[in-house]
């Protein structure tokens, strides 16, 4: 008989357990990168070019995945626990990307975790599009066959405490020193890649050279080149502030008299559907729009998303706030309250001035929480779907409200034109107690699109589409329509009464289109590549801007004669309010009145000099004058917001002792 001595291995060994656990690893994150590809792109093909050819991409996503497997393996001495976190986060964040791009042909940003905790309310508001493919469950059955090597591999190949220790300790340096790094990460897999920090392109560019996983990972650790922004000494600072001064003094004067009602209209996903190249449609949908047009001033609006983004929208508008000004794309959505509370936004200064604020909006408050946020911003009182008994007597009096209001539903939520009524409702009960500002954000045309939809479709058109792109497009028209035919029973209203208002409308963002079949309306058409990563400038420029108008019922309110034509955008719009309004304008909103002066847009996809053409950069097509604007914005916005060195808004009127010298 043989005698096991304490603490002796159970069972058949293995020689070099670290060699092997090592091996497994990085077995399981190929197996791991090829099953995330398969969810992203939903082609077999795809994944296993990746699982086959043992590409740059391939052998660094494998590394990536392993070392953190080993590293936690190691660590708590099971390759199959290590492997369980690594599998559940990549199965997250792969199905996040997926669903994000079917959706809105957007891909997951790092931004986009802060709405972990609304993921709910995102699945309640996009749950039809949220079908399961039988490329899905095959990458799921994947990753659960890596999952029972790797608790095979664990029970085979564990090492001795201390052994596993250091080498779960190695393996975690290791994955610092190659991805955390950021000269590291960069000199051996990005910049050969091409998505180095010399390549501004957006994040699907860098998610198609690298992979959903390390494109997102590259927008942590790898800046993106951008052009210079030196810190000013202390003479070019004084300089910097005069100019600033010098601009602000130039800018015509506001007019203050009576105080005009302003109402906004936030058209989910509206745009004029009938300049769709390929398309004719046998009678025009938004007639009531463009009735509004020829009796206000429209034109294009210039948006920072495609298919979603509402609430940063919003925000934009609402604070100014343009992230392109900053040295990194910010969604401002995730910024904390009273990073939005830097500057006044423009429902507080209507508040501030005297006016009844109001937030009207047919879904519910499950996604973004702007309950809080937009009550701080100036909002006395806020309105989702569960609220409007407090506003329509009918709704108050039903005996079980919900029953009243699924009554009100147009293709699957409550209809624009419940919302046109509600909103008349709630002006008449408080315009007669002084100047009110409505916001009201519609979401009839919100996603899903499908044939569906909508019992019947009022608006035929004639094209060369797939029939399930015809269905998709035939909801969108549909709720364009609806959504216009809602802003037609506002003005109706609103041009009996006496007393002045401003109605300021804009479509938030077009709709993504995607199609399950692949790519999506768009690429039908022939407006933009399947693959977005392929877009071009001219692509971005066309697909990321809507339609907007201001319309009021003294013409004299209008900023030009009725039937003008003049572009905004997400960051300009709600400072041009401030100013047909009358509303004195602070050292911030002045100098974002001075950016508006040259220019009608900046994203990060595109620049538009005032009623200019889209182009990369306003370094590649501006003087020299109007680029010392855009330098200071940058100084300003960086210093005011992020605390870089440098003057803030608020200097450039501050007394210094040479003024009072």
């Amino acid at each position: 008989h043989t005698m096991k001595l304490p603490g002796a291995r159970r069972g058949p060994g293995c020689e070099h357990p670290i060699v092997c656990s090592a091996a497994a690893a990085f077995a399981a994150g190929l197996l791991l990168c090829a099953a995330s590809e398969l969810i992203t792109t939903q082609s077999f093909r795809a994944a296993a070019a990746l699982l086959f050819g043992f590409s740059p991409r391939a052998v660094a996503t494998a590394a990536f995945l392993g070392l953190l497997i080993c590293a936690l393996g190691f660590l708590c001495r099971s390759l199959f626990a290590g492997g369980l976190l690594i599998s559940l986060a990549l199965a997250g964040i792969s199905f996040a990307n997926y669903y994000k791009m079917l959706i809105t042909s957007t891909p997951l940003y790092v931004q986009d975790i802060r709405l972990l905790g609304q993921v709910g309310g995102i699945m309640e508001l996009n749950s039809a599009s949220l079908k399961f493919s039988w490329a899905s469950g095959a990458a799921v059955a994947v990753m659960l066959l890596v999952l029972v090597g790797l608790f095979f591999a664990s029970r085979r190949f564990r090492p001795r405490l201390l052994q596993g220790l250091a080498a779960g300790i190695a393996a975690a340096l290791l994955f610092a020193g190659l991805f955390c790094l950021p000269g590291s990460a960069e000199a051996w897999f990005y910049a050969p890649l091409g998505s180095g920090s010399e390549s501004s392109e957006p994040q699907t560019v860098h998610n198609s050279r690298c992979g959903v996983l390390l494109g997102l990972w590259r927008s942590i650790v790898v800046s993106s080149a951008e052009e210079e922004l030196a810190i000013p000494e202390p003479d070019e600072e004084e300089l910097l502030l005069q100019s600033a001064r010098e601009w602000i003094e130039a800018l015509p004067e506001t007019e203050t008299g009576e105080k005009p009602n302003v109402v906004f209209v936030l058209g989910e996903s509206f745009f004029d559907v009938t300049e769709l190249p390929g398309v004719s449609y046998a009678e025009d949908p938004i007639t009531d729009f463009r009735r509004a047009c020829a009796e206000g001033v429209s034109g294009k609006f210039y948006t920072h998303t495609l298919g979603y983004g509402t609430e940063n929208i919003e925000l934009e508008l609402l604070t100014g706030i343009n992230s392109r000004f900053f040295s990194f794309d910010d969604m401002i959505y995730g910024w904390e309250q009273d990073e939005l509370l830097t500057v006044d936004s423009v429902v507080r200064q209507f508040a501030d001035a005297g006016y009844y604020t109001a937030y009207l909006h047919t879904f519910n408050d499950g996604i973004y929480n702007r309950t809080e946020l937009y009550k701080a911003l100036g909002f006395q009182d806020m309105f989702f779907s569960g609220d409007f008994a407090a506003i329509d007597p009918e709704a108050a009096a039903a005996s079980y409200y919900w029953s009243y209001m699924n009554t009100k539903l147009s293709g699957q939520y409550y209809s624009d034109d419940y919302l046109a009524d509600v909103t008349t409702m709630l002006y008449e009960q408080k315009v007669e107690e002084g100047p009110v500002f409505l916001w009201m954000a519609t979401v009839e045309n919100h996603t899903p699109f499908y044939a569906e939809k909508y019992d019947s479709y009022e608006f035929p058109f004639e094209s060369e589409l797939s029939q399930e792109a015809v269905g998709v497009l035939n909801a969108v028209s549909q709720g364009v329509a609806n959504c216009s035919e809602a802003l037609g029973k506002l003005l109706d209203f609103f041009s009996e009464r006496e007393e002045p208002v401003i109605v300021v409308f804009f479509g938030d963002h077009r709709p993504g289109m995607p199609l399950e079949s692949g790519g999506t309306v768009y690429s039908e058409l022939g407006m933009a590549p399947e693959n977005v990563a392929d877009w071009t400038l001219e692509n971005y420029a066309e697909l990321y801007v809507t339609d907007y108008v201001i319309w009021s019922n003294d013409p004299s309110l209008l900023p030009a004669e009725p039937g003008s034509r003049m572009n905004s955008s997400s960051t300009l719009l709600g400072l041009e309010t401030l100013q047909l309004a009358g509303m004195e304008l602070d050292e911030y909103w002045s100098m974002c009145a001075v950016v508006d002066t040259i220019s009608d847009a900046w994203t990060w996809n595109f620049f538009v000099p005032q009623g200019g053409e889209p182009c990369y950069s306003p370094f590649s097509v501006l003087p020299n004058d109007e680029l010392d604007i855009i330098r200071a914005m940058r100084v300003f916005m960086n210093s005011t917001f992020y605390g870089a060195e440098g003057p803030d808004f608020w200097d450039i009127f501050a007394v210094t002792d040479k003024d009072t010298g």
